[in-house]
């Protein structure tokens, strides 16, 4: 198998793959299912591009090409130092493709690859292979095509210029509420078309969202969010199943490609609560270790003290009169430290990063831990171990634990008066069925 800097770029030769019968069989079913799988493999320094086609065979009872899919890295290894590859948009052939119908064309036989070791295919043989499939599976033939073209699709939003880190933070949040809203967001943020970049106003223009055209739900949204920031005209919707949906209002005039950063105002109307969360940037730099975001020279603290005077002076709870009404605490105001877009990052995934409430940034920034690495104060993985990541905030945020109640609108106008002038906003009501049931936690009862 060659390394990664050996891969050639004059044509592109795929794998013929196969696992043990057990494993195969587990994604043979999956992928008929779901039409998307995962898998692990063994070595980290396979020369894996960005998207692969891959043909799958079974074994039993005779080698036999069973799907075609594409193949791609996830992100993360569990710990296990395996490469963990995602399945995806499975073509099944009903009618598998025997090694003797085949005429063991081109020896494929000799090719085929395994989990622990992989042989990519000549560019030519490669060739010759999918014509041949074409031929054998005339009626998937456009399919196998559809896989050939959608393999070469850029969907990651490349470059580190401000208008791709603004898109990059507006996919992020709008990821954040399909997460909490319980929608599919690899399928929703794979459907993103990165070619338009260049011109989009907002992420919406990007994705594969639908207009919010019922006035009676853009009236009532606008009414949740008062006055302090009119609902603009680029909107999107996203439905799910049970009734979930997110419903989303880019509302800043603000060029994209000079917007000095995203914030995130999240409505759940199941728990009748509001979240905001601000997009700071952590940069990697030869001062310290690791990712971190410098305070010194930033209006984090300026932010976080208007926070508190909002806090302080806005009207205690009301008490709780509903069960939808219980939180951990009722802190509205959050901050998420993101690492800056990578060239190998995921088109579907959240953006890495630290996330933490505004008092808990207060108390860190009073200890010693947040000057250790010398140069100021910051906020990092090296010195402030204790943060959310996007799981854990998703979680809490999706089970109403976090943010704070609605009883009066005008707190909410005080939190968005803390906004920064030429910062993107995008406004997210989150909306579920108004009973709180344990089968939306996926209970089974």
């Amino acid at each position: 198998m060659k390394k990664r800097e050996e891969i050639s770029f004059l044509g592109y030769g795929g794998f013929i793959l196969t696992f043990e019968p057990a494993r195969t069989e587990r994604v043979a079913e999956i992928l008929a299912e779901y039409g998307e799988a995962s898998e692990s493999f063994s070595a980290e320094d396979w020369a894996f591009e960005r998207c692969e086609f891959v043909f799958l065979i079974r074994r039993n009872p005779n080698l036999a090409i069973f799907a075609a899919a594409l193949m791609a890295r996830m992100r993360g290894s569990g710990g296990t130092r395996r490469v963990k590859m995602r399945l995806s948009d499975a073509v099944i052939f009903q009618d598998p493709i025997s090694v003797h119908e085949a005429n063991n064309s081109n020896g494929f036989v000799e090719k085929i690859s395994t989990a622990e070791q992989l042989q990519r295919i000549d560019a030519q043989a490669w060739t010759a292979l999918i014509d041949l499939v074409k031929k054998l599976r005339p009626l998937r033939a456009q399919d196998i095509d559809r896989l050939v073209a959608k393999r070469l699709e850029e969907r990651r939003l490349l470059g580190d210029d401000n208008r791709m880190s603004r898109l990059t933070e507006q996919r992020d949040a709008v990821g954040l509420c399909l997460d909490i809203a319980g929608l599919d967001r690899r399928a929703i943020l794979r459907s993103g078309n990165a070619s338009r970049a260049d011109s989009a106003l907002s992420v919406l223009d990007l994705l594969d969202a639908q207009p919010v055209s019922e006035r009676s739900l853009i009236e009532r949204d606008a009414r949740v969010f008062e006055a302090a920031l009119a609902i603009g005209s680029v909107t999107g919707e996203f439905v799910g199943a049970a009734g979930r949906s997110v419903r989303t209002y880019v509302t800043d005039a603000t060029p994209i490609e000079t917007a000095t950063g995203v914030d995130l105002l999240i409505f759940q109307e199941q728990y009748n609560s509001f979240l905001m969360l601000q997009y700071k940037g952590m940069q990697k730099d030869d001062v310290v270790r690791g990712w971190s975001y410098r305070v010194d020279g930033s209006n984090l603290d300026h932010q976080i003290s208007t926070m508190k005077r909002i806090r302080s002076a806005s009207p205690p709870p009301a008490g709780l009169t509903a069960l939808r009404d219980l939180r951990l605490n009722d802190e509205p105001f959050y901050f998420k430290f993101c690492e800056r877009t990578r060239p190998d990052a995921s088109d579907d995934s959240l953006i890495a990063g630290i996330t933490m409430s505004a008092p808990h940034i207060e108390h860190f920034l009073s200890l010693p831990e947040a000057t250790q690495q010398g140069r100021g104060r910051r906020i990092g993985y090296e010195n402030c171990p204790r943060y959310f990541n996007n799981s854990e905030f998703v979680t809490l945020a999706r089970s109403g634990w976090i943010g704070c109640g609605a009883a009066t609108t005008s707190l909410m106008a005080e939190i968005l008066s803390v906004r920064e002038r030429g910062r993107s906003a995008i406004l997210a009501v989150i909306g579920g069925p108004s009973e709180l049931r344990a089968s939306d936690r996926g209970r089974r009862v």
